[in-house]
């Protein structure tokens, strides 16, 4: 019986940092790093204002879009639950306006978020994967993006600023 509680307390011991493990504070003002970053519609600058709170998060994103000869700004808040019930929100983009659901979920220290966006002919899934580098000043997101049977992923490094 002993040597089981010796054991059982060594094993609380090593898995208690672990248990213990906090998620990452996102909150800041973030930039795009373009040179660091791939994928396809990539902005050609960006800027994150994240707010983040023990229930939710906010993000506010301004970036500039290519389009052809043409750059486009655009703008957009979204308010996210970090306690994995649905936070909807609705964005503008090219004259109308787009319907989103997402769910958050922490795995270990990534957030995953999840959002369902209710197109005219369609539905298209974006999940996205937030991390932070161990000194705190560089965030890297993965967004993985799926509509029609294909699916596009995009890398993403924001520099703190």
């Amino acid at each position: 019986m002993r040597r089981f509680a010796t054991l059982a307390l060594s094993l609380a011991t090593f898995a208690s940092p672990l248990a213990a493990q906090a998620h990452p504070d996102f909150s800041g003002k973030w930039a795009l790093d373009t040179k660091a970053s791939e994928g396809p519609m990539m902005p050609q600058a960006m800027t994150v204002v994240v707010t983040q709170d023990a229930k939710t998060l906010k993000v506010e994103n301004t970036q500039t879009m290519a389009m052809g000869d043409q750059k486009m700004d655009q703008k957009s808040s979204m308010t996210y639950n970090l306690d994995g019930s649905v936070a909807k929100n609705t964005v503008s983009a090219m004259g109308s306006t787009l319907d989103l659901s997402s769910t958050s979920a922490w795995d270990a220290s990534t957030l995953v978020i999840t959002t369902k966006i209710d197109l005219p002919s369609e539905q298209m899934t974006q999940v996205d994967h937030w991390s932070m580098a161990p000194d705190g000043k560089t965030l890297n997101m993965t967004r993985e993006l799926s509509a029609s049977g294909q699916s596009a992923t995009v890398k993403m490094k924001l520099l703190k600023q």
